[in-house]
């Protein structure tokens, strides 16, 4: 199968060049820094005539532009963007579960759809960082927390029940740690049921920052002496029960 790819180094240009004119800052101007930047690789026994089908995540890509339009001709205050990726998420992550295991293993792959899909979305999201002209980091797909369609699928693919829904995604309000630093970073978040648990209890009994990240850090070393990808839903709310006492 056949795929579309950014190299580091042209995302890094995209982001100076987007960075430094905001005149850059438009639909046509991507289109031609794709045309110009992206190369083609094939994933090799998938079908290598294949062009791989992203018109599902041109979909996505449209809801979500069109929410930020809303969003700017009557912004709301205080905003949680961390909600809208929850709410988002799953779109994400349907348009993308039929694609191979190789293809979503390759960074490329994700700048390429970082850029393509969601060059907009990344500079109201993280517009902070734009205005520090660091940008560059949520389109270079070196960290799974920082290229967001990679966090938006991995977000959803950690929060998917056994019924196939995602509502637990959007279950704790202004999380951005907590998805960021406790869920997609960390082991914790490819142990669906036990990720699931937590972001239960972190929604009904929320814990403020400084006790959060000492829970989690205390989660985290438990992966040296057991592993927990296979946990139940019992081993897991039992784990998790025994941390947050001990932690009183």
């Amino acid at each position: 199968m056949r795929y579309s790819s950014i190299s580091l180094s042209s995302a890094a240009l995209f982001a100076g060049e987007l960075t430094a004119n905001q005149q850059n800052q438009s639909e046509d101007y991507v289109m031609n820094f794709i045309s110009q930047n992206v190369r083609e690789t094939s994933s090799p026994g998938t079908g290598a005539e294949r062009l791989l089908d992203l018109d599902d995540l041109e979909a996505v890509s449209a809801t979500v532009n069109s929410r930020l339009k809303k969003l700017a001709v009557a912004p709301k205050k205080g905003v949680d963007k961390d909600e809208l990726e929850g709410e988002i998420c799953s779109l994400v992550y349907k348009a993308l579960e039929h694609v191979p295991v190789e293809i979503l293993d390759d960074p490329g792959f994700w700048r390429f759809i970082g850029i393509r899909y969601f060059w907009s979305f990344t500079l109201w999201r993280e517009s902070a960082a734009l205005a520090k002209n660091n940008i560059a980091t949520y389109f270079s797909a070196k960290s799974s927390s920082e290229s967001i369609p990679l966090r938006l699928y991995l977000r959803a693919q950690a929060m998917r029940d056994a019924n196939g829904n995602f509502s637990l995604a959007e279950a704790v309000p202004e999380g951005t740690d907590f998805w960021r630093s406790h869920i997609i970073r960390v082991r914790t978040g490819r142990a669906r049921v036990l990720a699931q648990a937590f972001a239960k209890l972190q929604s009904s009994d929320r814990m403020l920052t400084d006790e959060l990240r000492q829970f989690a850090k205390r989660l985290n070393r438990q992966w040296s002496n057991v592993v927990m990808l296979d946990y139940d839903d019992k081993q897991s709310n039992d784990i998790l029960k025994e941390i947050k006492k001990s932690l009183k």
